[in-house]
């Protein structure tokens, strides 16, 4: 784990409200182009956080149900907590008859009662959540003895050389600005992630791991994926346009 001279800090408040808002305008390429989580994030759902059949679970952003999908497959009571209407109305349709209570709003605001969940998750979601009252309030919901899981997707890898990444970084670059080059980024700042559970969140037993993990995509895949990042979906239609045209 590398030294790092500051400790990261989440996205501004203006683009956390744009998170909330330019995800759902097309949910279904949203769906499509966001790539299944390794194997490994289950492993250790059920190792070590025990979420097991009857399991009573909160997801934090869940967008369109991608995890969703696989904590309901491993016998978990589902109640989902997304900000964007739009998301979570077709998080809805797309779990209709199974065990998901999806409620619209945003975690910081929704009554959720203190001790009342087993598990709480959030996959690549916490960032967009206040830290200030989220973690705190993140301590809450679960009860004394519960698990708190939450997991990031960094596409790329800082340590390794990467063509593609550099050949697309401009595509990119306006939002990798908004950190500084002397603080980590929020999503691979594990010491930061683990001191803010603990002594925020009040938590116990805080562990992270790193995974590193590869996916092939064709080219319609990689269209996708970068259709689906708020870095294109904030801008301009006639830029987003010459990004998808960089991708062929």
């Amino acid at each position: 784990m590398r030294c790092v001279p500051r400790r990261s800090t989440q996205p501004p408040n203006w683009l956390r409200t744009e998170a909330r808002r330019v995800y759902g305008v097309d949910a279904q390429g949203y769906d499509a182009g966001r790539p299944e989580y390794p194997e490994r994030v289950y492993e250790l759902l059920q190792s070590r956080c025990g979420v097991t059949p009857g399991t009573v679970l909160l997801e934090i952003g869940p967008g369109t149900g991608r995890v969703t999908r696989r904590l309901v497959d491993l016998g978990a009571a589902v109640t989902a907590v997304e900000p964007d209407a739009r998301l979570a109305e077709y998080l809805a349709s797309a779990m209709e008859g199974h065990p998901v209570k999806v409620i619209v709003g945003s975690f910081e605001d929704t009554p959720l009662g203190d001790g009342v969940f087993d598990v709480a998750v959030a996959a690549m979601s916490f960032h967009w959540v206040d830290q200030q009252i989220g973690l705190t309030k993140l301590g809450r919901v679960v009860h004394p003895g519960g698990w708190v899981a939450l997991w990031w997707t960094v596409f790329g890898d800082p340590d390794r050389p990467d063509p593609f990444h550099d050949a697309t970084k401009e595509l990119v670059e306006e939002h990798d600005d908004l950190v500084p080059p002397d603080q980590p980024q929020f999503e691979l700042d594990v010491p930061g992630r683990k001191r803010d559970l603990a002594n925020r969140a009040g938590l116990v037993d805080v562990k992270g791991e790193l995974i590193r993990w590869t996916i092939r995509l064709d080219t319609a895949a990689v269209r996708a994926l970068y259709a689906s990042m708020i870095r294109i979906r904030t801008r301009p239609p006639r830029t987003g346009a010459r990004c998808h045209r960089r991708g062929r």
